[in-house]
């Protein structure tokens, strides 16, 4: 199994200090991140944190994005990381809801964050209080809001 991870994901997960939890989720020793993610995380203010810890994570180039993925009205992030995805058939973690239906529609497996965290809590990887510090975490760090569905749904006993 492949992963390839978009710049809010990954973002999302660093601020929290839990990016461990992709590996220990999917089981996988590397997860792929296109050079067009590093540019975008190199702009945030925990990137030398980041970096340091990115012996686990595989930086690709995208040479050449097909038109019909460039034509999107997304970032070059999102472009690149899903053309990688969808050329080595990998899955694509990514919270842009907009980025995550236009990979589907290609045949992408996507995974956002609410299906990782409800993942992590099937699997045992996460328990009840560990999903509520998580939501409180990533409101406070990333701005990150969830519904009342999501919630019900990642608090549900």
């Amino acid at each position: 199994m492949r992963l390839v991870c978009d710049t809010d994901f990954l973002s999302a997960l660093q601020k929290m200090d839990r990016i461990d939890l992709i590996y220990e989720v999917f089981g996988v020793d590397r997860i792929y991140v296109t050079q067009a993610v590093i540019d975008e995380l190199a702009k945030a203010p925990f990137f030398y944190d980041f970096i340091r810890k990115t012996e686990r994570i595989e930086r690709v180039v995208v040479d050449e994005v097909p038109s019909h993925i460039s034509s999107a009205m997304l970032g070059k992030g999102e472009t690149d990381s899903i053309s990688y995805a969808l050329k080595t058939k990998s899955i694509f973690l990514s919270n842009d809801k907009k980025a995550g239906e236009f990979a589907e529609d290609l045949g992408v497996m996507v995974v956002d964050i609410v299906s990782f965290l409800l993942v992590c809590r099937e699997i045992g990887v996460l328990g009840l209080n560990d999903i509520e510090h998580i939501i409180e975490l990533l409101k406070k760090c990333d701005y990150m809001e969830f519904n009342e569905n999501q919630k019900k749904l990642l608090l549900r006993e």
